[in-house]
């Protein structure tokens, strides 16, 4: 109950309060560790004065900032331990999709965390049916303190955008690692042997084995020619620049990566895999948050990313390149192309160009245009295939990812607990900082506390020396004031005696 209330305040502020300890800055602060887990102390003495005009010293700032990263460890470990819990709900939520965490056992019995991997039925079930035969395979690391990959298998849509398909989560990039994703892979793609697809990879010696093994004859793609003539140039030009290099690539076979040499059922040109590039870059800020979090933020991403290119589908509008040069019939549907001083054979009947691209991408390539515009004839009747539609990207984006409830609907299995992998090394870990902070408080209370009672005994001693000066004091003055009467007593005897003496005499 409030008896007074005292509304005018003579006092003036200061900025210091006492409610701001460490824990409450902890708490305050801590969506902003989560997100930045570089914040510092500094920063974080800044954002309290800016938000709350309060002051807070840089060691409150300091232990704050190490109780929050301490609170940010344990959601991770907690996260960790639901792994299993995580697995039945996807399971639940999306029937039909694959999910396996993998766990190890030490010598003491702790089960820890070794992989991850998910691949949801919508998007396994789109790929096959409306995605070209090609995947592109990358790995990349993960940013949250704890040592471990991403890997990530990405298609293509009608519009040569990335369409994500499966990832998952490993300890290490390694020849295990890569063969266990493959194979799931494998499974979930029916890619069988590989015959009939194309995988574009950075070529990983550990990729490279596990694809060897696994998909014997898939094709992988590095090199740029897209004839044989381009492709011998390009070998001799190699030759002449440095034999060594040249003997290591002829070691490879480069026949089996170069365009020239390329099947034709994937229906796309690309050699480099920029496109799984693009799709790391997208998940860039998600490789920093704990492992759920990360894999929630990649599912909703993704979610996200088949709404926006749906919308982006039903609005599409093609055009390509026509190239600025000179067709001449040359009878039974056959053209000869001049440009640049180069001709260039395209078969109409046969839809074929002899650079290649018309039969390798299915599109028509830009000497193929210039024929079909001089015959007025509608380009979109000559594309070899149905992968390039806007009907087509829009089957690819009409169905997603089924939504997915939070952690705190999650039944908890009979699984035993997931401890987290080996933290990394190279930066000091929270815990130990927050450690070494409470030490210091420690030792510094410590020193206050030495220091209290020193000052305590001096205060003591000063104070008994004190009370015993004022008694040596006090007593002296007794013994001078017993001495004055004394002396007092004496001279009024004397003086009786002489006026005794004196009477007598008188007399």
């Amino acid at each position: 109950m409030v008896k007074t209330c005292n509304d005018v305040h003579a006092c003036t502020k200061d900025g210091f309060s006492k409610v701001i300890k460490s824990g409450v800055l902890a708490q305050l602060f801590l969506n902003d560790i989560r997100k930045d887990p570089t914040f510092k102390a500094k920063a974080m003495q800044d954002a309290i004065e800016e938000r709350y005009t309060i002051v807070a010293t840089y060691d409150q700032c300091r232990t704050a900032r190490a109780k929050a990263l301490k609170m940010i460890q344990e959601e991770y470990d907690e996260q960790f331990a639901r792994l299993h819990d995580y697995m039945e709900h996807l399971l639940e939520s999306n029937p039909g999709s694959t999910v396996e965490v993998g766990t190890l056992t030490d010598d003491a019995g702790i089960v820890r965390f070794d992989r991850f991997y998910v691949c949801f039925e919508a998007l396994r079930k789109t790929w096959l049916a409306y995605c070209r035969p090609i995947i592109g395979i990358d790995g990349c690391f993960l940013k949250n303190g704890v040592k471990g990959q991403l890997l990530a298998a990405v298609g293509r849509d009608a519009n040569n955008q990335f369409y994500p398909v499966a990832w998952a989560v490993v300890q290490t990039e390694n020849f295990d690692a890569w063969l266990w994703f493959i194979k799931k892979l494998k499974v979930d793609l029916k890619l069988e042997d590989g015959d009939g697809f194309t995988l574009i990879s950075d070529r990983q010696k550990g990729l490279l084995n596990a694809v060897d093994q696994e998909l014997p004859k898939v094709e992988h793609r590095i090199c740029q020619s897209f004839n044989e003539a381009e492709y011998n140039r390009a070998i001799e030009e190699l030759k002449k620049f440095d034999e060594g290099v040249y003997d290591a690539v002829m070691q490879r076979n480069p026949q089996n990566c170069s365009r020239a040499f390329f099947g034709c059922k994937s229906s796309c040109e690309d050699v480099s895999n920029n496109f799984s590039e693009s799709y790391n870059n997208a998940i860039n800020k998600a490789r920093e948050m704990p492992l759920v979090d990360m894999l929630e933020t990649i599912r909703r991403k993704t979610m996200i990313h088949i709404d926006a290119r749906l919308k982006k589908a039903m609005k599409r509008q093609g055009r390509r390149e026509v190239a600025k040069v000179l067709s001449i019939l040359c009878g039974n549907g056959q053209y000869e192309v001049l440009e640049n001083k180069h001709g260039f054979k395209v078969d109409m009947n046969a839809k074929i160009c002899a650079c290649r691209r018309w039969s390798m991408i299915g599109i028509p390539c830009r000497h193929v245009l210039r024929v079909i515009l001089t015959k007025k004839h509608n380009p979109e009747s000559y594309v070899n295939c149905d992968w390039y539609l806007t009907s087509t990207n829009v089957k690819i984006y009409s169905e997603s990812i089924s939504a997915v409830n939070g952690i705190g609907f999650w039944i908890r299995s009979q699984e035993p607990r997931i401890q987290p992998p080996p933290r990394e090394v190279t930066k000091v870990s929270s815990v130990i900082i927050l450690e070494v902070v409470q030490l210091s408080e420690l030792l510094v209370e410590g020193g206050r506390r030495k220091k209290l009672v020193k000052n305590q005994a001096k205060d003591k001693a000063k104070k008994k020396a004190k009370d015993k000066a004022k008694d040596k004091a006090k007593n002296k003055t007794k013994d001078k004031a017993k001495d004055l009467v004394k002396a007092k007593d004496q001279a009024s005897n004397l003086i009786m005696i002489n006026v005794y003496e004196w009477n007598e005499g008188t007399e």
